[in-house]
């Protein structure tokens, strides 16, 4: 078992490293957002959010106009770059799952985006209108690389595409057109892998590099986890990252000093990205002025001098609060049994 503790602190030791300059917040927290995920996907486990999608016959002419009309609603100038879309060859959608997934694609120079890309995997109902409007707010605030934009993306993206599926619900378009339950299915996934490292990363960051007595630093200090599972997560954790590395192999030979941020995109920011994304989505879409919302999404890039807290506290999320995971799942539970409600589903 030595050798793989010794693996995973060599790897362990780059990709926070990297975290530590981009996503400082994961670095500060992460036994925060440990116990966080665990509770969400507790929460979870009363709920079943299986896939009830229909197809239609939407063109890619009426997905466009009504996410025209969506974004439309949310901020009336962001018409002019969306408008430009089409236009500019920056909007693309697959007949046949060409793309892995649907995304905002940014080729940045000297840390600005000179072009965006949006390809959309075409599901054929109007979960593609709440997938353009996503990765729309992206190819937004994507224009810049900033520390703060890059921990706001996907709360971003995420808030304004709750939003067009509740646009969408409220106009009495089927709920089995839209994939209402998309986005918390989505969430529990990358919150599941999270689950699955998140105590090696948590005590590789607290307590240094792993070896034997990592686990009764933890049973001291965190949990009482046993040995046994420790062991098991630090061997998945080392196999997902050899994974990682020798699918980026040539990548990682052309920029050795980059390992660290390959291996901790492939998919640990990724997971904390869109779990902490949700949270704070869902937290905004209850409690949040939505036009506070759309000036963040407009000035993010701006805010650099400010902290994580200062930016939320300006929004009317205070994570400091004591009752704020209380209140988190107020949202969460809210926004389940209402979409649920909607969709006549008991």
């Amino acid at each position: 078992m030595q050798e793989i503790y010794n693996k995973l602190n060599d790897y362990l030791n780059d990709i926070c490293m990297y975290l530590e300059k981009m996503h400082p917040f994961l670095i500060e927290h992460i036994d925060e957002i440990a116990r966080l995920n665990d509770a969400f996907l507790n929460f979870l486990n009363d709920y079943s959010l299986e896939s009830l999608t229909k197809q239609n016959h939407l063109t890619y002419v009426d997905v466009y106009f009504l996410a025209r009309k969506i974004i439309e609603q949310i901020d009336q100038d962001y018409l002019v770059s969306y408008d430009k879309l089409i236009e500019n060859g920056e909007l693309d959608f697959s007949y046949d799952c060409a793309y892995y997934n649907s995304a905002c694609i940014s080729i940045y120079k000297n840390g600005e985006a000179i072009k965006n890309f949006i390809n959309i995997n075409r599901e054929f109902n109007y979960n593609d209108v709440r997938l353009l409007v996503h990765e729309f707010i992206h190819s937004i605030h994507g224009k810049k690389m900033t520390t703060n934009g890059i921990f706001f993306s996907e709360f971003l993206s995420i808030y304004f595409e709750l939003y067009a599926t509740d646009f969408l619900l409220k106009k009495g378009i089927n709920p089995e057109e839209i994939e209402y339950l998309y986005r918390i299915r989505n969430t529990k996934q990358q919150a599941s892998f999270l689950s699955q490292y998140e105590l090696v990363l948590l005590s590789y960051i607290k307590f240094g590099n792993l070896g034997e007595d990592s686990v009764s630093f933890l049973q001291k200090y965190i949990l009482n986890i046993q040995k046994e599972d420790f062991e098991k997560e630090c061997i998945t954790l080392y196999q997902n990252l050899r994974k990682g590395e020798l699918k980026n192999q040539e990548r990682i030979e052309h920029h050795p000093k980059a390992r660290g941020s390959i291996l901790a995109e492939e998919f640990i920011a990724l997971n904390y990205k869109y779990v902490l994304g949700t949270f704070l989505a869902l937290y905004a879409r209850k409690y949040c002025n939505f036009n506070t919302i759309v000036d963040l999404n407009n000035h993010i890039h701006d805010q650099e001098n400010k902290t994580i807290f200062e930016i939320c506290s300006s929004i009317g999320i205070d994570l400091k609060e004591k009752d704020f995971s209380k209140k988190l799942f107020m949202a969460l539970e809210e926004y389940l049994n209402t979409q649920m409600k909607l969709a006549k589903i008991k």
